[in-house]
């Protein structure tokens, strides 16, 4: 069995006339006969009572040709999608995302796509920075944005991002309105931190900007999500230190305050595989990646050239 003689025998049961059907087939009626029989044959089903008046539609035949038209629908679909595919101008870029990419990184990025490639659908993953890498390795996602860390992976990277950090207080909070704020000023608080398994490199990062401001911090709570750090805030567990674009939340009873870059910040780049990018892949990363760093950090030096990151 194959698609011509599934187009054979739906042209013959929307017509039920053999002759009309092969005149429609721009054939002649013996040869499409032929192949009707063969197909019965091949399924050993009988799809049409035939008579000298009439050609009918068997039970058996009915549902056949409702299954047939879902299959040479699909057909159709699928080579539409190739030809779109082999254009390079549509197809499904899958995206995987660190959590604080969310806010900024991400908007920005689907926005360059949906105006330079209006034809690609964009399928998004959040995920933490190193289940990203191993799935772009291993081909199950195109483009990861994720948090720069030591890496043995041999992917392609660029730098797209950096960010400081805010401090989160609840409203009413006596740091509120301190002039001249820093990162020291939260050395007596209580803190709340994305869990270390939620946000490795963010915790180990902010971790470290504490002890350069000259404290180890008291983490007292964990979360898994910023708005779940927000809410701690809210009802006084604690203060936070966060990406400053998770500021663009919003979060009603907390406010966010500036610290000085000096307080250190996080850096994200993007990784893709050279061995599994398809073309529209590696289209994206060309054209669009250089972008995301000078439209999304003014005052950022320019992403470095993409380069590969090999085992040590």
């Amino acid at each position: 069995m194959d698609m011509r003689q599934l187009r054979y025998f739906v042209m013959v049961a929307e017509e039920l006339s053999f002759s009309r059907a092969a005149e429609r087939l721009h054939m002649s009626q013996p040869p499409l006969s032929q192949h009707i029989k063969l197909l019965e044959e091949d399924i050993g089903v009988q799809l049409f009572h035939r008579t000298r008046r009439e050609v009918k539609l068997t039970d058996a035949g009915a549902v056949f040709l409702r299954e047939s038209r879902l299959l040479l629908g699909q057909m159709k679909t699928a080579v539409s999608a190739t030809v779109r595919a082999a254009q390079s101008d549509a197809g499904v870029l899958r995206l995987g995302v660190a959590t604080s990419a969310l806010f900024h990184v991400l908007p920005t990025f689907v926005d360059m796509v949906r105006e330079r490639y209006p034809g690609v659908e964009i399928s998004v993953s959040d995920m933490q920075s190193q289940d990203q890498i191993a799935a772009v390795s291993h081909g199950q996602l195109d483009i990861g944005l994720v948090h720069i860390r030591p890496d043995r992976s041999k992917l392609m990277r660029m730098p797209i991002y950096h960010e400081h950090y805010m401090a989160v207080l609840p409203q009413g909070h006596a740091l509120a309105a301190k002039p001249d704020f820093t990162l020291a000023d939260l050395a007596d608080e209580p803190m709340i931190a994305l869990s270390r398994e939620s946000g490795p490199t963010v915790f180990d990062a902010i971790v470290a900007s504490c002890y350069e401001a000259g404290f180890s911090p008291s983490f007292k709570h964990a979360a898994r999500s910023p708005l779940t750090i927000f809410q701690m805030v809210r009802l006084g567990f604690g203060v936070a230190l966060v990406p400053r674009s998770y500021a663009s939340s919003a979060y009603p009873g907390v406010l966010f305050r500036d610290l000085p870059p000096t307080a250190g910040h996080v850096r994200m780049e993007a990784v893709w595989s050279e061995k599994h990018a398809s073309e529209l892949t590696l289209k994206i990363a060309r054209e669009l990646l250089p972008r995301l760093a000078p439209d999304m950090a003014p005052g950022a030096a320019a992403p470095l050239e993409a380069t590969a990151s090999h085992p040590a």
